[in-house]
């Protein structure tokens, strides 16, 4: 059974939008000796619940079964937006190939999917190629806090307030949600991570 996720902060005025994740930290293998990862927020408050665990845990296990891609494709369709990963990573090459026939498999779906596995020799080439598909932004993560050292083809980027004015100065978005003192608490009209557009999100 595919378990996609009803993420409060991604909610899109006028979209339908559904998630789909792993289990942070066991299925993220970039994730080692990152300064960002050190302090994942997927790591910590509610996904640290035991049915949260559970649902990301039934997701690993489920991408390995052989109908794994059409039944994806029948659960996302009815959806405008559906982000991959708003924990976890797409550790395998495995998945990268089906997560592949399954956006090429709806494309009236918008897809966002955040990845730091572009590092990888086998896993990074599938994710460049799945991010030349017109209904996909892929979004390679930073490593650091702030826009030092990055490699390239990094769009999204963790900083602290004291980054706010280089971010704009780069013409780097921010993520309203994340702002101090912002009084938006979900996506509401923002979708530039649904595009190719550098986004910063501040530290949380």
């Amino acid at each position: 059974m595919i378990k996609l996720s009803n993420t409060s902060k991604m909610k899109v005025t006028g979209k339908k939008v559904r998630s789909w994740s792993l289990e942070a930290g066991v299925t993220c293998p970039m994730a080692k000796g990152v300064e960002v990862c050190e302090g994942c927020y997927a790591m910590k408050g509610t996904y640290r619940f035991p049915v949260v665990k559970a649902l990301r845990q039934h997701n690993r296990k489920d991408y390995k079964t052989a109908d794994f891609v059409d039944r994806m494709i029948t659960a996302c369709s009815p959806y405008d937006m559906v982000r991959l990963f708003d924990s976890g990573d797409c550790e395998t090459v495995e998945l990268a190939t089906k997560l592949e026939e399954v956006i090429k498999g709806s494309p009236t779906v918008t897809w966002w999917l955040p990845s730091r596995m572009d590092k990888s020799t086998t896993v990074g080439p599938i994710l460049k190629r799945i991010a030349t598909l017109p209904n996909v932004a892929v979004r390679f993560s930073a490593d650091n806090i702030g826009f030092k050292e990055e490699r390239l083809g990094v769009n999204s980027y963790v900083i602290r307030p004291s980054d706010i004015a280089e971010a704009v100065t780069r013409g780097v978005a921010l993520c309203p949600v994340t702002i101090p003192g912002s009084t938006q608490k979900s996506c509401d009209t923002c979708t530039k991570c649904y595009t190719d557009e550098p986004v910063a999100y501040l530290i949380h």
